[in-house]
């Protein structure tokens, strides 16, 4: 299946990734004409040869998905059911990708399950309409987008639940009703990517694991006709396929986009490796467009305990100089509400209610981090704080507590005073998720310029500008039912 580069030739995913960064158009060679400027983007062209390279195909698929995150998988199971050649291929030894180590906190409002369950929390496409539209004046496409994706994460929660028997942890008291959680609590989404992966097999689609993505391939047309990787062993990969699916992540330790898209996070830690925007990088080399490229709306704390463990248990969150800085069950105004302090860490402080409570893996996740006290003197002495801070910061707390009311932050569950022996770690600030990528239709598919679909590739996830797992999902389970439909 040798061709020489007459016929395919790689894209320059390389060059659209300095091009990004830096504002500029991505030349090409093939005869294109280059795109337009997508929403903030910078323009994007054709095809470019890398070095001297020949494109050499050793296999060809129906639908090739470049990436196992949850947004790929979901992608590959319909097109795979229906009698399609579908293969995932990914960079890392298994499946996942990076929720697979979250806190798997599932917010979902769309779902028949929520209805179900928690009719308060329940709303339909038009409610959710009418809340999101604040938020995107003059920008219609982008509220409809939001209510698709919002639709469609529901249809995961169900077919979670109702059509493959998985079973959501039951509510429990906390300010997340409308989340749904792992079976085996926080921090075990595992659990749920195992019944995932097991429908993907019986499906019939196929892994390609350790194996890393670098650029579209096209034919001598300028169409997309499979991409190239690179295997364990440095050796070159070219996968032929009718259809492309970019799953691979976004870009949150791209350290020159952060500068260009995220400044205001750009200078915090970064808890994620390997998503720097390959995927998007490769959309726009084949002339696509970027949109939605900002800053995320949150940042996290290096350990998930540190504040996701105030979802459902008595929690107090203390800054250096003893003081409260943020309302502990709104777990994600945890390592924002730091810096907005002036401050670039934090102790975070619970007792046994926690430390015995259903949610182990969670507090597992953080090791040695976690450290014990017997008393607020060893408490101040392993904290480096004056006793005297721990002290008063204790009295405030214990006085809110006995009055269950709290003028300063509002909370308002779980104001029960710690006990000994305390449990405590430092936390800091990172980030852990980009915003923006590449502008995609209401069927996923990669738009260029002028806003039309380019034939035969899609993205989805957060390569198509998802942030959350449950529109992550939607977003693959909707294109799973488009290839079917298109590679048919």
């Amino acid at each position: 299946m040798n061709m020489n580069r007459r016929q395919f030739c790689a894209l320059g995913t390389a060059g659209a990734l300095a091009a990004i960064a830096g504002g500029a158009s991505v030349g090409c060679t093939s005869g294109n004409e280059g795109a337009k400027e997508g929403a903030g983007s910078p323009a994007a062209a054709s095809a470019r040869a890398i070095g001297d390279a020949d494109v050499s195909f050793g296999q060809e698929v129906d639908a090739l998905v470049v990436g196992a995150g949850i947004s790929g998988m979901l992608a590959a199971i319909d097109p795979a059911a229906a009698g399609l050649d579908v293969l995932i291929v990914e960079q890392n030894s298994t499946y996942g990708g990076d929720a697979m180590y979250s806190a798997a906190c599932q917010m979902c409002t769309t779902a028949k399950l929520t209805q179900e369950e928690r009719p308060d929390k329940y709303m339909s496409a038009d409610q959710i309409r009418e809340k999101f539209a604040p938020y995107y004046e003059n920008d219609e496409a982008g509220l409809e987008r939001t209510v698709l994706m919002q639709t469609w994460g529901g249809k995961f929660i169900d077919l979670m639940h109702y059509d493959w028997g998985y079973q959501f942890q039951e509510l429990r008291e906390s300010p997340y009703h409308q989340a749904f959680f792992p079976k085996n609590g926080l921090c075990t989404m595992k659990d749920e990517f195992e019944l995932i992966n097991q429908k993907v097999i019986e499906a019939g689609a196929s892994y390609l694991f350790e194996t890393t993505f670098k650029t579209l391939i096209v034919d001598d047309e300028g169409t997309i006709a499979g991409a190239r990787f690179v295997a364990k062993d440095g050796s070159v990969v070219d996968i032929k396929a009718k259809a492309v699916v970019l799953a691979a992540g976004g870009y949150i330790s791209n350290q020159e986009w952060m500068v260009k898209y995220a400044p205001e996070w750009a200078f915090v830690g970064n808890i994620v490796a390997g998503r720097k925007g390959d995927g998007i990088a490769a959309g726009v080399a084949a002339g696509g467009t970027l949109s939605g490229m900002a800053a995320s709306g949150n940042l996290n704390p290096r350990y998930e305990a540190g504040h996701m463990l105030g979802t459902f248990y008595p929690l107090v969150g203390l800054l250096p100089n003893g003081k409260r800085f943020y309302c502990e069950t709104a777990v994600h105004n945890a390592a924002t509400g730091c810096l907005a302090a002036g401050y670039n860490e934090w102790y975070s402080i619970w007792d046994n209610t926690a430390q015995n409570g259903l949610d182990q893996e969670a507090i597992a996740h953080a090791g040695n981090a976690v450290q014990t006290a017997d008393s607020l003197e060893e408490l101040a002495e392993k904290t480096g704080l004056a006793i005297e801070t721990v002290q008063a910061a204790f009295d405030d707390y214990n006085g809110i507590c006995d009055k269950q009311e709290d003028p300063e932050f509002g909370k308002t569950l779980f104001l029960q005073k710690l006990e000994p022996p305390y449990y405590f770690l430092r936390n800091v600030p990172v980030r852990y998720k980009s915003c923006g990528g590449l502008t995609v239709s209401d069927r996923m598919e990669v738009l260029d310029g002028d806003g039309n679909p380019i034939p035969r590739l899609y993205a989805a996830g957060c390569t198509a500008g998802t942030e959350d797992i449950v529109p992550a999902a939607g977003s693959g389970l909707l294109l799973g039912t488009v290839l079917a439909e298109d590679l048919a």
